[in-house]
């Protein structure tokens, strides 16, 4: 085993009978099925043009693959509902917690709404909104105390609490720690970003992390002009590496002398 933990991302629209024992017999590690919705009302509203039956194909996909792993007496996927949080479900989230219980999920995520620089802004909720979500939010963490459900609902709070401008309030360090890998061998810095590192099918891996673009990523994302840039190009509202930024800031912080004196930009002078 190379040590690698694999995630499939999936919409749960097409968990049939034969994918499912694929995906028990590879042993995935992890699959997240995104649902925006909890009932059949709710998916009407936040997919538009598609059947509300479609809601019940991925419930009844999600109770078959819990009948299965439980036959194969295996532990793996672990299964994640996750539901980004909108002005159309916010108010029901505690559904969502019912849903993932009864389809026998392991875990249950929320994430706030993506706008994707504004095009979805129609479903993205108001600062009024928001402070609902918060209290609901703290109900939530409160009873999955007692339930058998992993969760991120702390995480989820803690973007809220930094905010949709996350580049004013926190550097980025995921240049230094994560990368995306596409099908096609193009190496991203993270998945919302889309600014192309170099090519697996040209170089190695080692060559593109250590290159000229990827230095100057790391250099941008130090800085809020580097990331206010940065944003008409990579998609960083509300960003699902807040956590793991937050934590490395605590440290890195300290660091900001040192670098300032290493790099003629200056590039921690503005955090």
């Amino acid at each position: 085993m190379a040590g690698f933990h694999v995630t499939l991302v999936s919409n749960g629209t097409l968990l049939t009978k034969d994918k499912i024992e694929s995906l028990v017999d590879l042993r995935l590690d992890k699959l997240q099925v995104s649902l925006w919705a909890s009932s059949p009302a709710e998916y009407k509203k936040n997919y538009p043009g598609t059947n509300p039956d479609t809601f019940w194909k991925v419930v009844d996909g999600l109770k078959l693959l819990t009948a299965f792993k439980a036959e194969r007496q295996s532990r793996l996927p672990l299964v994640v509902l996750h539901q980004p949080i909108n002005r159309h479900n916010f108010q029901n989230l505690g559904s969502a917690v019912d849903l993932a219980l009864e389809t026998g999920c392991n875990a249950i995520s929320f994430a706030p709404f993506n706008s994707h620089r504004g095009k979805l802004r129609l479903y993205s909720l108001a600062s009024e909104d928001e402070r609902v979500l918060h209290e609901s939010l703290n109900k939530i963490r409160r009873r999955l105390k007692s339930l058998p459900l992993s969760h991120n609902v702390d995480q989820t709070l803690l973007r809220y609490r930094i905010g949709e401008a996350v580049w004013e309030k926190l550097p980025c360090y995921i240049g230094w720690i994560d990368a995306r890998v596409k099908v096609d061998g193009t190496i991203l810095p993270c998945n919302p970003c889309n600014l192309p590192m170099g090519d697996l099918n040209k170089n190695s891996l080692h060559e593109i992390w250590n290159s000229q673009p990827y230095r100057y990523f790391r250099r941008q994302t130090l800085t809020r002009k580097g990331l206010s840039a940065l944003c008409q190009k990579c998609e960083c509202e509300f960003c699902c590496h807040v956590p793991a930024n937050l934590r490395l800031h605590h440290f890195l912080k300290w660091l900001s002398p040192v670098i300032r004196l290493t790099d003629k930009g200056g590039l921690c002078s503005e955090h």
